[in-house]
């Protein structure tokens, strides 16, 4: 399967080293799929772009900054035929798929990394945890939002989903080992290192056709009008 890759930064770079024919300087005239890796700025921009040219699109979440661009994005790749799959990586993780909860009171995640540091909190790994609330609880209203640090690298925040109590805890200027866990009530679920290589396998499945991609885009439109309640 011939590819392009648009954007070599930190996650690009990762994407690559998925792909056994990915050319790096466009314009990709032979590639079947492009995978936009940019920061989020860009995304409307160039994944625009290679629907209008008929490529499929593999883009790293979100898929813009606010819920109408993102949702133009989605009708116009219908429009021309062609496949649009925004990555909800987390949700083809073993651990996840490991959570056998139907009722939850209160959830806590905690994410402790270094780096990287060129996107906000928000879009780099709350977006993450809010596609996971959403397919473990259906959509839900946010209310209650409590910030008790917000600043460029460290969040610390609490909200009610729905009836149940979210608390979030995040630090990328963290030094110690790597930590992203989910806190149930009486189970934690570790996601600090995959079991198994969820970005390869959801990068076949694309290629393969296994994926609902209109499943992926109402995931993806409900997440980003939830992010957007954080960030506009």
């Amino acid at each position: 399967m011939k590819t392009g890759l648009v954007g070599k930064g930190y996650w690009g770079n990762i994407i690559l080293s998925k792909l056994d024919n990915c050319s790096l300087i466009p314009p990709f005239k032979e590639a079947e799929w492009i995978f936009i890796a940019t920061p989020p700025k860009n995304h409307y921009e160039y994944v625009k772009e290679y629907i209008l040219k008929g490529k499929n699109i593999f883009c790293e979440k979100p898929l813009t900054l606010d819920y109408l661009s993102a949702k133009e994005l989605i009708e116009l790749s219908k429009e021309k035929n062609v496949k649009l799959y925004i990555n909800n990586l987390f949700l083809f993780r073993d651990e996840f798929k490991s959570i056998n909860y139907t009722n939850f009171n209160k959830i806590e995640s905690v994410w402790l990394k270094e780096g990287p540091f060129k996107d906000t909190l928000f879009n780099d790994l709350l977006y993450h945890d809010l596609y996971m609330f959403i397919s473990l609880m259906g959509v839900q209203k946010i209310t209650n939002i409590n910030y008790y640090q917000n600043t460029s690298n460290i969040l610390s925040l609490d909200f009610m989903y729905g009836n149940t109590k979210i608390k979030i805890n995040y630090n990328r200027e963290w030094k110690g080992n790597k930590t992203k866990i989910l806190k149930f009530e009486d189970q934690i679920i570790d996601f600090s290192y995959p079991k198994n290589d969820p970005l390869k396998e959801v990068i076949n499945l694309c290629f393969q056709n296994k994926i609902d991609f209109n499943q992926n885009h109402t995931l993806s439109l409900e997440t980003i009008k939830l992010l957007n309640i954080f960030t506009l």
